[in-house]
């Protein structure tokens, strides 16, 4: 290992930040090699990811790239039953700190007697390996391996590669629980874009971190926000303002923004969950008259009632729609039941469903 120690410690704070850093398995593959060949002297470093389930399969990479190891790796596969430091890996559990050939076999002349060696480690040149595990099951293996062809390695080099080992296998760990939320926020996505309400995820400061495109399109059709902004439009701003002082750390609020437009109405509602916040927005086609409910002998107003109620809004959201109180919509629902013939607003709202499709087939 050369240069000071200073310089030694500070390219292996170097490589261990860079492995935590990495957000992509080949990124993490790359720096892990090629920063090793800064801290200690091979002829070239591998990386092995290995399956043993059924027929072993085996992928690998090597820095700087090894067209003749590369070459050989089906060699390596059809042997690596074979291979004394995995077997002992998947027999034992264990697999803290770097192993060498001589950890796990009685004599050098035993390992070099496998098929192994001779078709693969030799014809490489390789006489002397440290490898260290990051994953050690009975069907998987992760490791990577310094190879050389002179030079035994020092008990210094072994503990580098095991003070390495847990910044590296903790990469690993973090690499796949990024994949894993990366996943489950691409299906999340993908459901949210899919439902007729938009959904805006706030900051801790009321910035949009996330919307999803029907909410994009809500915010640009009714307050005419541009497509990519991060700021709430300053009404909508100001009604959740007002509305967090009341809603505490759950639930959602009583009472939602209603916007009109000629055509349509926009309902925001505001979900609390501890620290998280969120806008719901789901748009309401206008209907101008409610002409067919009237046939039951409803008023105008309470035709307007029982289409909102047909619709899936509640007593509050009627009432706010309609600008009465929430006692009001429920007078007239009393009065829409007994015109109906029904006890419930699940009733009245099938019945409603029903007479509009008979009008729609006339």
């Amino acid at each position: 290992m050369a240069g000071t120690v200073a310089q030694f410690h500070e390219r292996f704070q170097q490589l261990a930040a860079g492995l935590h850093g990495s957000r992509e398995p080949v990124a993490l593959v790359s720096h892990l090699l090629s920063g090793l060949q800064t801290l200690i002297h091979s002829d070239y470093n591998s990386w092995k990811e290995i399956t043993l389930q059924g027929h072993p399969q085996v992928t690998g990479v090597f820095s700087p790239h090894n067209s003749t190891a590369a070459s050989l790796l089906p060699v390596f596969q059809r042997h690596v039953e074979d291979h004394p430091i995995c077997n002992y890996w998947r027999r034992s559990g264990k697999h803290g700190g770097a192993f060498s050939w001589s950890d796990v076999v009685a004599s050098r002349s035993e390992f070099e007697s496998l098929a192994l060696y001779e078709e693969f480690y030799r014809p490489l040149g390789v006489h002397h390996q440290l490898m260290v595990a990051l994953e050690a099951r009975p069907s998987h293996l992760i490791y990577f391996a310094l190879n050389r062809s002179r030079g035994p390695f020092t008990e210094q080099e072994r503990q580098l590669l095991t003070a390495l080992q847990p910044h590296a296998s903790q990469a690993l760990q973090q690499l796949r629980e990024l994949h894993r939320l990366r996943s489950t926020l691409a299906s999340f996505e993908t459901l949210v874009n899919n439902l007729n309400q938009g959904v805006v995820c706030l900051s801790a400061h009321n910035r949009i971190s996330w919307a999803s495109k029907r909410a994009r399109s809500f915010l640009q059709t009714y307050w005419r926000s541009s497509p990519g902004t991060v700021c709430l439009p300053d009404a909508l701003l100001a009604w959740l303002l007002k509305n967090l002082k009341t809603a505490g750390t759950g639930g959602a609020v009583r009472g939602p923004l209603i916007i009109r437009s000629q055509t349509s109405r926009l309902f925001v509602r505001l979900l609390v969950e501890k620290n998280e916040r969120y806008l719901l927005l789901e748009e309401v086609a206008m209907q101008s008259t409610f002409e067919e409910f009237k046939q039951f002998g409803l008023t105008d107003r309470e035709a307007e009632v029982l289409g909102w109620v047909a619709q899936g809004k509640s007593n509050e959201d009627a009432a706010a729609i309609l600008k009465v109180c929430s006692q009001t919509v429920k007078k007239h629902l009393e009065r829409i039941y007994s015109a109906l013939g029904v006890t419930n607003r699940t009733e009245a709202a099938l019945k409603a469903h029903d007479i509009l499709r008979r009008s729609r087939e006339r």
